[in-house]
This record gives structure tokens, sequence and C-alpha cells, in this order.
């Protein structure tokens, strides 16, 4: 069955003492998709290091740190390999690190839904 691409988004939002290194499962496939984007905002703090990761696996090629506070930044792809996604497999956030007690983190995930991929 084909479906007509459909762009979605996974997103978590942490406050205060929530924003410390972990990891924070969002999604599980239900149809094949792509990993589109990976974003990331910060409010406070000195900066906050994210990443994304597909049954474990990143799917940036490092790291993303976020330069600026109240400023969207986006992360680089990695191997379209690394962002495809079957149904059953999971899609984390990634808190790497965190410094200078930001307020608030924002981690979005942009997925293409599309079994032609």
């Amino acid at each position: 069955m084909a479906y007509k691409p459909r762009l979605t988004e996974k997103t978590i939002t942490l406050k205060g003492a929530d924003i410390a290194a972990g990891s924070f499962v969002l999604w599980r496939a239900s149809v094949p998709c792509k990993i589109k984007a990976v974003r990331a905002y910060r409010v406070g703090g000195t900066t906050a290091v994210v990443n994304a990761t597909k049954n474990g696996a990143s799917v940036l090629t490092g790291d993303l740190a976020t330069p600026a506070a109240s400023t969207w930044a986006a992360g680089s792809l990695g191997a379209l390999s690394a962002r495809r996604m079957v149904e059953g497999d999971t899609l984390a956030a990634t808190i790497v690190s965190a410094s200078g007690t930001p307020t608030d983190l924002v981690i979005q995930i942009d997925i293409e839904k599309d079994a032609n991929f």
C-alpha cells in the first residue's frame, strides 16, 4: 500500500530540573518513514547538546549544540540508511548534556511518512 507523503513531527519539551542528560522515547513507527530534520530550541542556560536516535543509533552526523538561547538550531543528518524507519522502529530524543541551567529545552524531529522510500 502506497502512502502520499505526509509530514509530521515528534516533539519533547522539558522544563527546569528535567533538563539533564538522558534519552526519551518519543514514538514507535507505525509505517515506513524518513527522518527529515532534527531541531533544538533552548531558553536560558549556556548550552544544551542533543541528538536523536533510531533504535539506539544516532541519526545525526554529530551531536547538535544550541549556539544561542531562544534560537532554533538544526542538526546535520546522517546517511539515508540511518534516517529510514520501518514499522516497529523506535525514535528517541537524547540530551547529551546541558549547562548553565537552561529553563526550557525543545527537541523537534520532523518525519515524512511515505511507504515509497
